[in-house]
């Protein structure tokens, strides 16, 4: 009986994929996709208009614009602003075309792409801020001192925060695997940013193994000081268990057996 069909099915399994990768001696290359026509017309798109910012900003105070000195200033760091915004956008979709999206797995596509909007984000709001600003140094020393404040008032938040980007790069677990951590056990049914929901099995009311019924939340940051126990190995979807009982010594071994 040839099982290699059957196998070469299994293969092609994202959670056998990722589960491969992770053990050692798989070299498998897939082949890489490539980037379509409209993304470089993005690229193009892009450079144009940074192009033409950048010419605009030149012109600006030239005796080509009759205005006065203020306005000049004001409309000059508007039109940096401008060519940032648009060298973060050519940045962030170079990223999602030529690394996020050469990525085999989907979940690991959707979540890197998850925190380069993010990140996108954060780079957006400095760049708003510093050309709200008079000057360059003002903004800055702004930015420090806020982001130090929130450091110190969010620190459990920015832990876990981590914790989810970890989360993505190692993958101890994902939605749909059964856990345990620390002293909570369950099946994954949410990841977000900040922490990770589980659906109980088991528990103190329950000698069973079944779900309770209980939903458990906990932050992210508890997988960087915590051992997870995973139950959802694709490559190996079995868990043993062993049961004791007792037999006497007079019993029909070949009755019991």
């Amino acid at each position: 009986m040839d099982n290699k069909p059957e196998v070469e099915q299994l293969k092609e399994q994202e959670d056998v994929k990722t589960a491969l990768k992770q053990t050692a001696g798989t070299k498998e290359a897939a082949p890489k996709p490539v980037p379509e026509w409209k993304d470089k017309l993005w690229f193009v798109t892009y450079i144009v208009v940074m192009l033409g910012l950048g010419a605009l900003h030149y012109l600006v105070g030239s005796s080509f614009f009759q205005i006065d000195a203020q306005s000049i200033s004001l409309l000059r760091r508007l039109l940096i602003g401008a060519i940032l915004l648009v060298l973060v956008g050519l940045l962030t979709k170079s990223v999602r075309v030529y690394l996020i999206n050469q990525i085999g797995s989907k979940p690991a596509r959707y979540n890197l792409t998850r925190v380069l909007h993010l990140l996108t984000f954060l780079i957006v709001v400095i760049i708003g801020l510093s050309v709200l600003s008079t000057t360059w140094y003002t903004a800055l020393v702004s930015l420090g001192l806020l982001s130090l404040i929130l450091g110190f008032a969010l620190q459990t938040p920015i832990t876990s925060l981590i914790g989810w980007v970890y989360l993505l790069i190692r993958q101890p677990y994902k939605v749909g695997d059964r856990i345990q951590i620390g002293e909570a056990r369950g099946d994954v049914i949410d990841v977000s940013y900040l922490d990770t929901t589980l659906w109980e099995f088991g528990g103190p009311y329950l000698s069973t193994q079944h779900p309770s019924g209980r939903i458990i939340k906990f932050p992210n940051s508890l997988v960087l000081s915590e051992t997870v126990y995973n139950y959802s190995w694709p490559l190996f979807p079995y868990v043993w268990n062993e049961i004791k009982f007792q037999v006497a010594y007079d019993s029909d071994l070949d009755f019991i057996t």
